[in-house]
């Protein structure tokens, strides 16, 4: 018997396409004639799949939690990190241990692409630092430190436009000893035998690519990393989540649910 999908060879499924050079082993290798793939920041990302724009996509882990039942998670398939992010970042010229002996307000502009890195960057205000006087702002407001993620983060870097750069995940592992998801595949439930098709085909795509790391790198000249950086930038990466994975999203949850409910700023 013939699947659904087999049935409707000429109709493309909608995917998010998350354009960081962090996710391209999602993508590289997929079937061109099964997929479209429609780029979205993470953030944007979540809300389409919630007004079921696209069928499928990695979103922030934050968004996962607030979409809860409207969604399914595709077969562990996420971004995480074991130890070091590489491309998500608090930038500033004076250390967070330094900034928070002051007697005014530390200003923080925070990105708007994703919601996970700004809950994460509260966690550790609190946990790690011990710091309350603090105010979130848009991006492109004056500030004291700057949250940036994904490769505009790997740019601003890359500038030495600040002394002091933290990596966020790493601040995270040496918290709590666990790692840290970004992101995660999920559906929006529409088709269960599409999901366990694109979980396989995305699968495979990882598989692929990890294998010929060399030829992905000459897609991606342009991102501030040298052929050999961005070979060890994706190694970096664990793409299944495994045990320890899931415990540190727990750890994350668990942490987030115990601070104050924070409004967007986009």
């Amino acid at each position: 018997m013939k699947s659904r999908y087999m049935n409707r060879p000429s109709k493309q499924i909608k995917l998010g396409h998350m354009t960081y050079l962090n996710s391209a082993v999602f993508y590289s290798n997929l079937p061109k004639c099964k997929y479209s793939l429609l780029p979205y920041t993470p953030r944007e990302m979540a809300k389409s799949i919630e007004e079921n724009k696209i069928f499928a996509g990695p979103i922030p882990y934050a968004e996962i939690i607030r979409l809860g039942e409207k969604i399914t998670p595709l077969s562990n398939i996420g971004v995480a990190c074991k130890n070091d992010a590489k491309s998500v970042f608090i930038f500033s010229d004076t250390s967070i241990s330094k900034l928070k002996f002051r007697k005014k307000k530390i200003i923080i502009a925070v990105t708007s692409h994703s919601a996970t890195s700004i809950q994460l960057l509260r966690i550790l205000l609190r946990d790690y630092w011990s710091l309350e006087n603090y105010e979130f702002v848009k991006e492109d407001s004056p500030h004291d430190v700057s949250l940036v993620i994904g490769d505009p983060a790997i740019k601003v870097k890359k500038s030495g436009s600040y002394k002091i750069v933290c990596d966020l995940a790493l601040i995270w592992k040496e918290l709590t000893g666990l790692p840290f998801v970004f992101a995660e595949w999920v559906s929006n439930q529409s088709s269960l035998e599409e999901s366990n098709i694109l979980s396989e085909d995305i699968k495979n795509s990882i598989k692929l690519s990890k294998k010929n790391l060399e030829k992905l790198t000459q897609n991606f000249s342009d991102h501030y990393f040298d052929e050999n950086e961005i070979v060890n930038y994706i190694d970096n990466f664990t793409y299944i989540l495994d045990d320890e994975c899931r415990k540190g999203q727990l750890e994350f949850r668990k942490r987030l649910e115990t601070l104050n409910l924070w409004e967007s700023l986009y």
